[in-house]
């Protein structure tokens, strides 16, 4: 079994380390109420990222108001998440009054501690997506923070500092993401509040100012280089137009990049640090023995370390394929079977194809191929690291954070040669994926990708079937049937006479008029980690010819009588009909035609016709009329 995974955090005096990002709008609470002793509030989860000597934390904008949170229920929510919680009340909350407004007030003093959650009641979490254009105004003011001693910096400096900022966030986006002043610099303050809960920090500062948080806004608090606080903090956005809240000390633009960035849901820069080649573990969540994150370990991504006054690095592909700052046609994905390979461009040349995916079929985990020279903006390298090709992978299942990985791994975090050489391979631990550089040169660079990895079958004892009622507008169920082993996930695709129906590729399916008549199928595909994808088609069912006027009887129920059914409107429109009369709710042998005159056996009893339409190639409809007066004699 894998040792546990350990952060390696390196500190070096010429580099700065910083870190942030944020969240969204609140709701109304449910109306059931919280147990005794607690209190219901609905929000908006934020979450900072965990920085040298300091954890993640984890705190709600309720409203306007903003207040650390503990408890692992919301710890484990992901930021930007919609979220309706129950609060324990602190002791110095008050017995009466508004209860939810005096919690987080209790909560927001000095020493106090966090919010307990006891419950999160139900969560919404973001949708992932690019970005859209935008600018981001940003709310600046100088704080100093309890105990510290004023130190501010003035307009001129932050406006150049926002100015080379939003410059970088441009020449990332292709000039459609910038940053700019909201308005003058709020006048300065002291926060009756320290660094210890940035939170209250940015919760009084909001008061202050007059912040609302919404999308494309972050508040900005410019702290003193005195203040006990890290060098920058932000929260960690659900997606890239998130708005934010934002503290660092200094005016460097790459501190405020670094923010801005975790303000647009992006996450730390790492590398991998392995002893040895075969101790590197390319899974989901670990590392392998012996193998240690480097945290700010990738040199060449803003959201790593920086020097302070050299050129901002650039996003590495992972990242900016996420948000969309790298444009879907800049990429390509290579199968994870067979041999491939790809000539790729200097990411920093910001033409052409600059990234390659490929997927390991037998663990699901994604790597990225890019090309780094050492000029322009990927000249720009914190940890003196060799370009050249590079190999990443996006740890979207646990932490967020990108990881940089090492052909030739000596186990410290100050390895200084993560590039992937000519005619050095890049083997994932399970021997499923091989990465080797073929050719680089000045403008270009050519990798090839091999997969061994040999995928299992699965069996199926049961095929797909569906089940309900056959009718437009009876909902339809389709059953996967029976697999070995348990497939880990299901897709569905529902067929109209064998052609894809748009949009219907959930596990139920509703016929419409345009369903009347024809046949219906659903093709099933399961999915499990180390096996080949399956499909399989269930056997055809047919949705009737659809009556969208109902038949009637023309006539008088009157013994000797003559009763004509009329046959109402169908789709599609049928070739035929057929007839059916009935006594009450019994067949009339022999009454099959259009009309039918009335018998004495017939009297006190009610009549009806069932009419039946016909297509060749269609599936047969019926449709009943409404009954008949009694009749009489």
């Amino acid at each position: 079994m894998a040792a546990p995974l350990r952060i390696l955090v390196p500190l070096l005096s010429a580099v700065v380390l910083a870190a942030g990002a944020a969240a969204p709008a609140s709701g109304s609470p449910p109306g059931a109420s919280a147990a005794a002793g607690t209190v219901r509030m609905t929000g908006v989860v934020l979450r900072t990222p965990a920085e040298p000597g300091q954890p993640a934390r984890t705190g709600l904008r309720v409203g306007s108001r903003l207040v650390a949170t503990s408890g692992a229920g919301i710890e484990r929510t992901p930021a930007g998440s919609q979220v309706t919680v129950d609060v324990g009340v602190p002791p110095t909350a008050g017995p009466s009054g508004d209860r939810v407004a005096a919690s987080i007030d209790a909560a927001s003093r000095q020493g106090a501690p966090a919010l307990a959650v006891q419950r999160v009641v139900s969560s919404t979490p973001p949708v992932a997506q690019a970005y859209t254009p935008a600018t981001r105004a940003l709310t600046m003011v100088n704080v100093t923070p309890r105990g510290a001693t004023p130190d501010p910096i003035g307009t001129p400096a932050l406006t150049t500092q926002v100015s080379a900022s939003s410059t970088f966030w441009q020449q990332q986006s292709r000039g459609e993401l910038r940053l700019a002043m909201s308005g003058a610099l709020r006048p300065s303050y002291t926060a009756s509040v320290d660094c210890s809960d940035p939170f209250a920090l940015w919760d009084e500062a909001a008061r202050r100012t007059g912040y609302v948080d919404a999308d494309n806004t972050s508040l900005v608090l410019v702290l003193p280089g005195n203040a006990a606080c890290s060098y920058g903090l932000g929260t960690i956005g659900g997606s890239p137009n998130s708005g934010g809240y934002i503290y660092y000390t200094g005016d460097s633009p790459d501190v405020l990049s670094h923010e801005a960035g975790h303000n647009m849901s992006l996450m730390h820069a790492d590398r991998l640090a392995c002893p040895t080649p075969d101790a590197r573990q390319l899974g989901w969540d670990d590392f392998g023995t012996s193998c240690e994150l480097a945290a700010y370990g990738d040199g060449q991504d803003i959201m790593s370390v920086d020097l302070i006054g050299s050129p901002s690095p650039m996003l590495s592909t992972p990242q900016a394929l996420r948000t969309g700052m790298l444009e879907a046609s800049a990429a390509t994905v290579l199968p994870g079977t067979g041999t491939s390979s790809v000539t790729l461009l200097p990411v920093a040349g910001r033409t052409g194809l600059r990234s390659a995916r490929v997927t390991n079929p037998a663990t699901g985990v994604t790597y990225y191929v890019e090309y780094r020279r050492a000029s322009g903006l990927d000249a720009e390298n914190a940890w003196g690291h060799r370009t050249g090709v590079r190999v990443l992978r996006w740890n979207y299942d646990s932490t967020n954070e990108t990881v940089l990985l090492d052909p030739s791994p000596t186990g410290t975090w100050d390895d200084a040669d993560p590039v992937l050489d000519v005619g050095e391979t890049l083997t994932t631990y399970d021997g499923g994926l091989r990465i080797r550089t073929v050719s680089a040169g000045t403008s270009s660079a050519t990798v090839e990708v091999t997969s061994s990895v040999t995928l299992r079958d699965f069996t199926m004892s049961a095929g797909p079937s569906i089940s309900g009622t056959r009718g437009v507008g009876r909902t339809l169920t389709a059953n996967r049937g029976a697999w070995s082993p348990t497939p880990s996930s299901t897709s569905y695709r529902w067929l109209r006479d064998g052609v894809a129906i748009s949009g219907a590729y959930y596990s139920t399916y509703t016929p419409r008029t345009a369903d009347a008549g024809r046949y219906l199928s659903v093709r099933v595909t399961v999915r499990r980690l180390g096996y080949r994808d399956a499909t399989a088609t269930s056997s055809r069912v047919g949705i009737p010819i659809y009556a969208t006027t109902a038949p009637r009887i023309g006539g008088t129920a009157q013994v000797g009588r003559t009763l004509t059914a009329y046959v109402g409107s169908w789709t599609p429109t049928p070739s035929t009909y057929g007839y059916q009369w009935y006594r009450g709710s019994t067949a009339i042998s022999g009454a099959t035609a259009k009309t039918y005159v009335v018998r004495s056996s017939d009297a006190g009893a009610k009549i009806r016709a069932r009419v039946t339409a016909r297509r060749t190639g269609y599936s047969s409809g019926s449709a009943y009329t409404a009954y008949t007066a009694a009749v009489t004699r």
